[in-house]
């Protein structure tokens, strides 16, 4: 068989393959056999008819795409085996003359590639927005409230009151909500609640236990009840109860009842607060690095990946979108029809696919060039403190040489991760050359 490459770029290689009569012929000769077994020819017992009578009844172009279907995965693969080619995914085959002289030519997808870009001259000045007083003071209020009891009162509906209701909306004559003995706190905070619950709720405010009552309020186009956008809700409620919201005072006794490990007061609960509101402040700003350095380093680097690699990973990430949408639309997942699939679907896997290989190739070239090491006794603690925090026998590592190299894997990737962007901010010195 005569080998040629065509061309060798953009992370694959062309082969054009002319195959020997010798190889098409006893591929064809195979074909045979298994087509004469599979149909019957009158006059002839299955498989006893000649070449020529087959190929009357069943046609030549049956029988040359029958030996088409071995004589190619042979035929390639053998070519690759002998250019000593690598192939990431199967290679794409395009049959140029399917009789002889066969010829073939065979799109072989490489191993995805980067030349990484300069990385370690990239700065940042992102900060950590400060942590005020006021933020503190809220969140001190959130966990007043977490501890806070109801307790029935004998008075018209106020602003977060508890109210227990029965409740009917409808709109069009169509029921959108039908609920019995319903209980729920008062808000008229459009952002918290949103236009419907508000407006529920400013209906009850100021209705007494034992009313009943009915009233309506338009819902605007965009409202995120489709059944009510655009149209007029009307309400009937029965207002059965009504009870005042108590908040304890910010004391060491209510501190104490939070049960927040070694935090027993006032002082201290103040003080974890602003502790656990600046770490949130930082992750967010080693978020936001993270992201705009593989965003920088991604569209500066060079990067050789065949589009038949990206359509590879491209369906493992479709199926999901798919899936997902149709679990969102509360259509059955089971089974995915092409009707099922959009053009802007398969754009999106696409998309997705191939941001996820040029990260991954970015993200281990940075472990290899900055070469962290992970000790044995590192990543058997790292197993321990995984174990501790999974109860659940399926979920725990067994300690062994093959988990310890994992594990040694993700955390020298992780700690890669932080590396660079502890660099990116200035906060660790880099060598003034990047390694190879």
């Amino acid at each position: 068989m005569n080998v040629s490459r065509e061309s060798s770029e953009n992370g694959e290689i062309v082969l054009r393959l002319e195959v020997e009569d010798e190889l098409f012929n006893r591929h064809m000769t195979a074909a045979v056999r298994r087509v004469a077994q599979r149909v019957n020819i009158p006059g002839f017992r299955k498989g006893k008819a000649p070449r020529a009578i087959l190929q009357n009844f069943v046609g030549k172009e049956y029988l040359v795409e029958e030996t088409m279907e071995s004589l190619v995965p042979e035929a390639v693969g053998n070519a690759v085996r002998d250019e000593e080619i690598i192939p990431f995914a199967p290679p794409r085959v395009n049959i140029e003359q399917s009789e002889p002289p066969v010829t073939i030519l065979a799109t072989v997808p490489l191993i995805p590639s980067v030349e990484l870009a300069e990385y370690r001259s990239i700065r940042y000045d992102d900060e950590p927005e400060p942590v005020t007083d006021e933020a503190v003071d809220n969140l001190l209020m959130y966990i007043r409230r977490n501890q806070a009891y109801s307790v029935p009162v004998e008075r018209a509906v106020q602003e977060s009151d508890i109210v227990a209701i029965d409740i009917k909306m409808a709109a069009d004559d169509e029921v959108i909500w039908d609920f019995e003995d319903r209980e729920f706190q008062i808000n008229t905070d459009v952002n918290d609640y949103g236009e419907i619950i508000v407006g529920v709720n400013q209906g009850i405010i100021g209705m007494s236990a034992g009313e009943e009552k009915e009233f309506s309020f338009p819902v605007s186009e965009d409202a995120d009840t489709p059944q009510l956008a655009g149209k007029t809700a009307r309400v009937n409620v029965a207002l059965k109860g009504v009870s005042e919201e108590m908040v304890p005072e910010l004391d060491d006794a209510m501190v104490i009842e939070t049960g927040i490990p070694d935090v027993e007061t006032v002082e201290q609960l103040t003080a974890h607060v602003r502790d656990q509101q600046e770490q949130i402040a930082e992750r967010t700003v080693v978020t936001s690095v993270e992201g705009k350095l593989f965003d920088e380093l991604i569209e500066a680097s060079e990067f050789a990946i065949s589009p038949i690699v990206v359509e590879h990973e491209g369906r493992r990430a479709l199926e999901q979108i798919v899936r997902r949408r149709l679990a969102m639309e509360g259509k059955s997942t089971q089974q995915i029809t092409a009707d099922d699939v959009s053009e802007e679907d398969v754009n999106f896997a696409n998309e997705s696919a191939e941001r996820e290989i040029k990260q991954r190739l970015v993200l281990d070239r940075l472990v290899e060039a900055e070469d962290i090491e992970v000790t044995d006794d590192e990543a058997t603690a790292e197993i321990e403190q995984w174990n501790s925090a999974n109860t659940a026998e399926d979920q725990k590592l067994e300690d062994n040489d093959q988990t310890r190299e994992s594990v040694k894997s993700f955390v020298r990737r992780r700690r890669t991760i932080e590396k660079v962007v502890r660099m990116a901010r200035g906060m660790d010195d880099a060598p003034e050359e990047q390694s190879d």
